[in-house]
């Protein structure tokens, strides 16, 4: 291990290979590849679809889709909401099926 912070950080990497990962979900606007994610945990549905508006008109084109956690006990009214946005970026908008809390929006390129 090298004594100066990058060397730290490899090494730290290294022991830790999935420090990535948890670090993406601890940002709540984490960008993986070409996906977006946004937590809109506690906010209102209107904050929420503003936010979620204000995303799509500033994402790169190579985003193809952007996951949007809610929640699933409390999120009910935010995940209810989602589907209702309209915008000429929005290809599809679908429930993921690997976690209750979340919708993917599927953008157009």
């Amino acid at each position: 291990m090298q004594g100066n912070s990058d060397g730290i950080f490899v090494y730290f990497c290294k022991v830790f290979p999935y420090t990535r990962l948890i670090s993406l979900f601890l940002n709540p606007m984490a960008k993986i590849n070409n996906t977006i994610q946004i937590d809109i945990h506690g906010m209102t549905v209107d904050e929420a679809l503003k936010l979620l508006r204000e995303q799509m008109k500033t994402a790169p084109r190579w985003i193809e889709k952007i996951v949007v956690v809610h929640g699933y006990n409390r999120g009910t009214a935010l995940k209810e909401a989602i589907p209702k946005l309209r915008s000429p970026r929005i290809k599809e908008i679908a429930p993921s099926f690997l976690n209750d809390g979340e919708t993917i929006i599927w953008l157009r390129c």
